[in-house]
């Protein structure tokens, strides 16, 4: 058999990407006691307010409030609310969408060092959204939230360099230098795409049984992407020993997602299969959903 050779790989995490909002460990104290703190003008207590509104816990969900909470904390200085009232503006939660609004207060949050806000203000820079498109500075953005352990910073930084853009310069040791730190952290974009960098030596030693490795991690988090390369490398016996009907279970998980590439190389891999591994290709992927929904 032939097996053509691809490769599962999204071109851009930051269309999946969700903008970050700020929490606090208040969930157990006394909203009563915020309440009276945030009528005398406390900006922690109107933020902490503003979070339980927003999320409707301690208090029944009211956007409104919320963003009026955040607002009265932001123009205080709060960095954490000035975060979330970007969020508030970006997702017109409460408020008219405002997009400009939401980079502004991004911004503010941003230059106290708030790593939550250092990464969505290199979100909409990098998009274009509510401000010119500008990667070069996104990037520097990213970078101070990721030198701060901020997994999803760490995530868009390495994506950047990966593909490149105006202003940033495709740069795959930079790649997988913030790529593997997004990876420990167990973001299964990241590992994927580590499997890719190492499949096929972007800015690394060309190792397959590594791609094997990054491919599996995200694989068994549910990535659709990750299972069809883990498949592919199955039915090759690229950094694994050929198992097919390993191949088939995580190439048939990852079709069930509707990953389209899945399913072409499916079609190649089902029909070479003996009746004794096609069934153990279906064990195991009965044990893999009964192992799923148990955690």
């Amino acid at each position: 058999m032939i097996l053509i050779r691809m490769f599962s790989f999204t071109c851009c995490a930051l269309l999946c990407a969700q903008i970050s909002f700020s929490v606090c460990r208040a969930d157990d104290l006394n909203i009563e006691t915020f309440k009276k703190s945030a009528e005398q003008g406390d900006p922690e207590a109107e933020f902490v307010l503003g979070r339980a509104y927003f999320r409707g816990k301690g208090e029944p969900q009211d956007y409104g409030k919320a963003a009026e909470l955040f607002r009265q904390a932001a123009e205080q200085g709060n960095a954490k609310a000035q975060n979330n009232l970007g969020v508030i503006y970006g997702r017109g939660l409460g408020v008219k969408q405002d997009l400009a609004e939401a980079v502004k207060w991004y911004r503010k949050s941003a230059e106290q060092g708030t790593a939550l806000a250092e990464d969505n203000l290199g979100m909409m820079l990098a998009l274009g959204q509510g401000v010119a498109k500008d990667c070069k500075e996104a990037a520097e953005w990213y970078q101070k939230a990721a030198e701060q352990d901020f997994p999803d910073a760490q995530l868009h930084l390495g994506e950047l360099f990966y593909r490149g853009d105006t202003g940033v310069e495709q740069n795959y040791a930079e790649a997988a230098k913030w790529l593997s730190k997004a990876a420990a952290h167990g973001k299964a974009w990241a590992q994927n795409t580590l499997g890719v960098m190492y499949e096929n030596g972007f800015g690394m030693n060309q190792d397959p049984t590594q791609a094997v490795d990054w491919f599996r991690k995200a694989a068994e988090q549910g990535d659709a992407k990750a299972q069809s390369n883990l498949g592919r490398m199955y039915a090759t016996g690229s950094g694994v020993e050929r198992d097919l009907a390993r191949a088939y279970q995580w190439l048939t998980l990852s079709s069930n997602q509707n990953e389209i590439t899945a399913a072409k190389l499916l079609v190649g891999v089902e029909p070479t299969m003996t009746p004794d591994q096609l069934a153990e290709g279906k064990r195991l992927i009965a044990e893999r959903k009964r192992s799923s929904s148990e955690k």
